[in-house]
């Protein structure tokens, strides 16, 4: 038996619209971490050390998830680094912002405008500076604020940024590349003036480090201030941001980024201090960064840092 089957011919010239599937651009792959257990300078305390342990499973390292740290909470799987947003995340998942209001280098158009100079200042108490680019190779800070101090749209290409020596101090569109050599400290801003107290706020700032580095934001030893960070970039250093339970009163983080893999031991340390840590008044939208090309990618959320003690 035969079947008779009835063709519908379309017009002639006509078109049959395919769908266009397009996908969004996954997160940039993740860096491994540098072994750094044999880096790890002899006068770390154990704490330090369990600290760094810690770091290398937060930024990917390839340990057990069930392993608790010295300090007593257990990592998330974010924290170490393994979970990738899916392509089309669901309505309900985290967002993510699409660009960082931060310089995103040393030739930002920020600082069209900014006069040049090439030698280290100190800047006496209530004292300002706009539209400044500082190049030098002294190895002393750049600029000193001996006391309270506002930094707007400076950029700084040196072996040691900033020094706080006390009182309030704004940053606002500051840049900062430090490259440390031989032995240098090589901070991107160091707060230390035993006993002095003041806050240090930096908000749309960047701080780069290459090169023999400590942090890109370091206090300790006595610093009795608070930290206010809003639109931070960190990238490079064998630490991002470190803050000791000495090194002040409260820290507090809102849109602050670290770029993957860039840190020789972690992003970030808040050093235990006779058993405590510095308090953490706000973490707000701290994230993760890579870059693609010239263009920084933000990427999953990390995990507020548990208490210590645990509570």
């Amino acid at each position: 038996m035969r079947y008779l089957m009835t063709l519908a011919l379309l017009p002639a010239g006509a078109v049959i619209a395919q769908p266009t599937v397009t996908s969004t651009r996954a997160e940039a792959a993740q860096s491994m971490c540098r072994d750094s257990s044999s880096a790890i300078p002899s006068s770390h305390t154990l704490a330090d050390k369990a600290e760094d342990a810690c770091n290398k499973r937060a930024l990917g390292a390839p340990e057990p998830l069930s392993e608790m740290p010295a300090d007593g909470y257990r990592l998330t799987a974010e924290e170490r680094g393994v979970v990738a947003p899916a392509p089309t995340p669901h309505p309900s998942s985290d967002p993510v912002p699409n660009s960082a209001d931060v310089p995103l280098s040393f030739n930002d158009p920020v600082y069209a405008n900014v006069t040049s100079g090439t030698t280290n200042i100190a800047l006496q108490p209530d004292s300002s500076r706009t539209d400044l680019s500082i190049i030098e190779n002294s190895g002393d800070p750049t600029i000193t604020c001996l006391g309270s101090c506002n930094l707007t749209r400076v950029r700084i290409q040196s072996r040691e940024g900033i020094r706080c020596k006390g009182g309030n101090i704004n940053l606002t569109w500051v840049y900062i590349e430090a490259t440390g050599v031989e032995n240098d400290h090589a901070d991107g801003l160091q707060c230390y003036a035993p006993g002095s107290t003041g806050t240090v706020t930096v908000k749309n700032s960047t701080f780069k480090m290459a090169g023999v580095t400590t942090a890109g934001y370091w206090s300790a030893d006595g610093w009795q201030g608070s930290h206010v960070l809003e639109n931070v970039l960190f990238e490079g250093g064998s630490y991002g941001l470190r803050i000791p339970a000495d090194g002040g009163s409260s820290v507090s983080l809102k849109n602050v980024y670290f770029v993957r893999g860039s840190f020789r031991y972690r992003a970030f340390l808040f050093d235990v201090v006779k058993g405590r840590r510095i308090n953490i008044a706000q973490w707000e939208n701290v994230r993760w960064a890579s870059w693609e090309g010239d263009r920084l990618v933000l990427g999953n959320l990390i995990p507020r840092p548990a208490a210590y003690p645990p509570r």
